[in-house]
């Protein structure tokens, strides 16, 4: 970066304040160069500011007094003749009434290990990315509305430790992930939140440094080799990305000139007593050039493919009012960061998470939604996870909250996340939420995954759940791998990547996700015997699935089915543990308002797909 490209002038300035400025890390911060190292700041109504540079080799420290922008009194500024690369610092920012305080960078582009928390300056990348990589980056989500998608969600922390039990750095991570993603067949990985923060309890989610990735598993150029890694493996990586709240912790951006800068001004929507956060003020134009240029700087530098935003409920809907109604100056803002980043960045994924019942989260801006291509379905994953939790002797009283999501599911387009929330905080892994044996247990985990891939939505997954994790998730060391040596989460595992595998072999379970032609219920009111039958469809005729899910414990053997074509069905997959390859030839008889019927043997805690036989094709096995 050279001296002119640090330099803010007046329609800089002026972009910056209105709340236009997208590439704002380049200004503001510590930038050293060939000619020494830059400072700049933004600190409106303060007396006198200062940066103390610690130097690594002596841990001497050396305090620069800071200058006022001549056009801008509010930006404060300092170049020093000495390129101090690896130097932590903090500002020393002194109030009206003589109150010093020290305060970390919110433009760092590094920071020190916890529990240190000064700032870095970061040195030049080194890091080339390659034609191939780039070219990939390029393609990776085309047409994603019509491709598999099967995202997942990693906490790089406690997926897996080292020997010695220490975390893994993002170039160890990469060698030891991507086999296991590519084994395993997820489409993509979204890693938890990996902008700095000061807790790891927090998983992330309680963020100080917007644009420093967190020293914990190594420099800016580890993460961009574990990226490039993942494109050249043609596995999408999606950030968790926070922009609605941050960290309280007072080293960083609460309260940065002595009273709220960054937090919202209002006292009744500043906090967030559940979380322990402070709300962006989304009003001031400085903010939304902060949080703009953090998501550009994620995308440029790094080149994810995608976001997933958390706790968007903080700015779509109206802190701290029981009632949630909307918020109209976060609806503005997150519509001009989904804009702004479609426009420079149009195949990235923008994913959306808590939106509550938010209308139009996924329709385009100039339709009046707010312009995300997917909305978790939190209404779907709370249904099922209720109705696979309760006893399967009482599930038929509860039968809507199985198929009560294909009500709404064309209203967005959505995405089906069996996430990290729901196994954490006493709720227990998935494995464990389910009622019954062990065996039981573990046949009814196979049905809800089963059920998931059969569901119209995209798809994600928590690490872990995919083998039974047994244990819950907390911040321990790392996932419970040792259990992969018994033979029930061995077949858990297998049973995953033979799912994953035919979820991108079948058409129908995602070329018309999130159009109504793609599903069709046969019966979805079977409360007696706990069971769910519909279609599944493609583009084509001949992809056409019928799926059939038995909830309950007990075994149909001949249970009748209508079918809509006078064909010969065979049975192209099971989540059974015994599945023996059948075909079943349609009756003359109309059930289920439907011209055919079938009858078929029906397993307990079993979802089956069957697809018409096609004539001297044998079906594959699975």
């Amino acid at each position: 970066m050279n001296e002119l490209q640090s330099l803010l002038t007046q329609e800089k300035l002026e972009a910056f304040h209105a709340g236009l400025m997208q590439d704002a890390y380049l200004y503001f911060g510590a930038h050293a160069n060939g000619e020494g190292t830059r400072f700049v700041l933004w600190v409106p109504d303060v007396s006198h500011v200062a940066v103390a540079c610690t130097n690594p080799e002596n841990m001497e420290e050396a305090v620069y007094q800071m200058e006022q922008h001549p056009q801008d009194a509010t930006v404060w500024q300092v170049h020093i003749s000495h390129k101090m690369i690896g130097y932590s610092y903090e500002y020393i920012i002194e109030m009206s009434n003589g109150v010093l305080f020290r305060k970390s960078d919110p433009y760092a582009q590094a920071s020190e290990l916890r529990p240190n928390t000064k700032s870095v300056i970061a040195p030049v990348s080194k890091h080339s990315w390659s034609k191939t990589v780039l070219q990939r980056k390029k393609i990776q989500n085309k047409d994603h509305r019509e491709k598999p998608m099967a995202i997942y969600e990693l906490h790089i922390g406690t997926w897996k430790r080292t020997s010695q039990g220490g975390f893994l750095n993002y170039r160890e991570l990469a060698s030891e992930l991507i086999p296991y993603i590519l084994e395993m067949g997820f489409t993509h990985i979204e890693i938890l939140p990996i902008t700095e923060h000061p807790l790891d309890e927090s998983w992330g989610y309680q963020t100080t440094g917007y644009f420093a990735p967190t020293s914990r598993y190594g420099t800016a150029d580890d993460l961009k080799y574990f990226i490039a890694k993942c494109a050249e493996n043609k596995i999408g990586l999606i950030l968790d990305w926070i922009p609605g709240h941050f960290c309280v912790d007072e080293h960083a951006l609460a309260l940065f000139n002595g009273g709220p800068l960054y937090e919202e001004e209002r006292l009744e929507r500043r906090a967030n007593p559940d979380w322990g956060t402070l709300n962006f003020d989304v009003q001031k134009g400085e903010v939304v050039s902060f949080l703009l240029s953090s998501a550009h700087y994620w995308m440029n530098e790094f080149k994810f493919d995608g976001f997933r935003m958390d706790a968007l409920v903080c700015l779509l809907f109206i802190p701290n009012r029981e009632e949630r109604p909307h918020n109209p100056e976060g609806t503005d803002f997150l519509r001009k960061l989904t804009n702004s980043l479609k426009e420079f960045y149009p195949e990235a994924l923008l994913i959306a998470e808590d939106a509550w019942h938010y209308p139009k989260v996924t329709h385009d801006v100039s339709e009046g939604g707010v312009g995300f291509h997917y909305k978790w379905n939190f209404g779907w994953m709370r249904d099922t996870l209720d109705y696979m939790e309760t006893q399967p002797s009482k599930r038929s009283e509860v039968h809507q909250k199985m198929n009560f999501s294909l009500v709404y599911q064309y209203e967005e387009r959505y995405l089906l996340a069996l996430s990290h929330d729901e196994v954490v905080n006493g709720q227990g892994s998935l494995l464990n939420k389910l009622p019954g044996t062990l065996d039981e247990r573990f046949l009814q985990l196979r049905l809800l995954l089963g059920f998931w891939i059969a569901h119209p939505g995209k798809k994600l997954l928590f690490m872990g759940q995919e083998f039974g994790h047994f244990e819950e998730w907390e911040f321990k060391p790392e996932l419970d791998w040792p259990s992969l040596e018994t033979e029930e989460h061995r077949k858990m595992a297998e049973f995953t990547k033979n799912l994953l595998a035919f979820y991108k072999t079948e058409k129908a379970f995602f070329e018309l996700d999130d159009h109504p032609d793609g599903f069709t219920w046969i019966d979805a009111d079977n409360h007696e015997q706990s069971v769910a039958a519909f279609i599944r469809r493609g583009y084509l005729p001949q992809d056409e699935c019928i799926v059939v899910c038995n909830f309950s414990d007990r075994h149909y053997e001949k249970f009748k089915l209508g079918v809509p074509e006078s064909a010969e069905y065979e049975g192209i997959f099971s989540s059974g543990y015994e599945y023996q390859k059948a075909a079943i030839k349609a009756a003359d008889i109309p059930y289920d308002d439907l011209p055919y019927s079938v009858e078929m043997d029906l397993p307990a805690f079993t979802m089956t797909v069957w697809k018409q036989k096609k004539m001297g094709v044998e079906q594959d096995e699975r």
